[in-house]
């Protein structure tokens, strides 16, 4: 793998759910190198803890249009609350710019910046916006093998986060035998036998900071901020019937899932943990 093969892909970086139980993805890829992506994301219900009996389910719609260089996306987010609902959907719009190049032979870097809207029902540019900035260097000691790392950021009208990027990617998920990125806040790890199957494991954080309606959400919580904590852990296999289609499905869940709740000034005022959720996902993807 050369240097200018090596790219950071917002979602991984910075540890974006990609996966999702009972989830259904599809997605196409055309001749002029842009690819249309469409996810159906959704958890099982889970016991919030200490809630006498209230329980949460989730379910994501996500469309995206994407090249080397670019990737416009939106995402809804349906929660399902058993008891008593704190808000019904979440949305998020984004634009994702990035770039990598060399700096020598074996020697390269990438940088890039995510600006989005995160928010209930009415999108306010000041309370909303996301900015995820990244940056980092990357050395190839071989063609198969790149350790990278740098810094990235969330910043928001809540709550900054700040993570560091640092791994090792192994190969490239067509090559046969093992390959995947060993990171945080990701790993991923595939294991090809031919062609056509290939089974793979995932280890991954979730990070977002949405702005609350003033009217929509409960009382406590109007014109504030709602945050999620989250680990996944998901195994699965991978079918490549043919050469643009791949069919995926396998086991995954969510744990230490921890929810928090700011007022408009950046103080955390709520907070509330869920149970595991656990269950399969279904991914479906073609190219042309």
């Amino acid at each position: 793998m050369s240097i200018e093969e090596l790219r950071v892909d917002l979602h991984k970086v910075l540890g974006v759910t990609v996966l999702a139980l009972w989830g259904v993805t599809f997605s196409i890829t055309t001749q002029a190198n842009w690819s249309l992506h469409t996810d159906v994301l959704s958890t099982k219900k889970a016991d919030i803890k200490n809630s006498g009996g209230d329980e949460l389910s989730t379910r994501s719609y996500d469309l995206s249009l994407s090249n080397k260089y670019v990737t416009v996306g939106y995402k809804r987010t349906d929660y399902d609350f058993s008891k008593e609902d704190a808000f019904n959907s979440l949305n998020k719009g984004y634009v994702d710019l990035r770039y990598n190049g060399p700096l020598g032979a074996d020697l390269g870097y990438f940088v890039g910046l995510t600006a989005g809207l995160l928010f209930e029902e009415g999108a306010s540019l000041s309370d909303s916006y996301s900015l995820a900035p990244r940056v980092g260097i990357g050395y190839s000691f071989n063609k198969d093998i790149t350790a990278f790392f740098g810094a990235t950021a969330n910043i928001n009208a809540a709550k900054n986060i700040y993570l560091p990027i640092i791994g090792l990617k192994v190969g490239d998920e067509s090559d046969y035998g093992w390959s995947g990125a060993l990171a945080y806040p990701e790993t991923r790890l595939s294991y090809r036998f031919n062609q056509y199957v290939a089974v793979h494991g995932t280890f991954m954080t979730v990070r977002d900071i949405y702005h609350l309606d003033d009217s929509e959400s409960k009382a406590e919580m109007r014109d504030g901020f709602f945050r999620e904590d989250s680990y996944g852990l998901g195994v699965g296999a991978t079918l490549t019937p043919m050469e643009h289609v791949k069919l995926s499905a396998g086991v995954f869940s969510y744990f230490d899932r921890s929810f928090k709740i700011y007022d408009q000034a950046g103080n955390e005022i709520d907070s509330f943990d869920a149970d595991n959720a656990a269950g399969f996902y279904f991914r479906a993807g073609a190219n042309f």
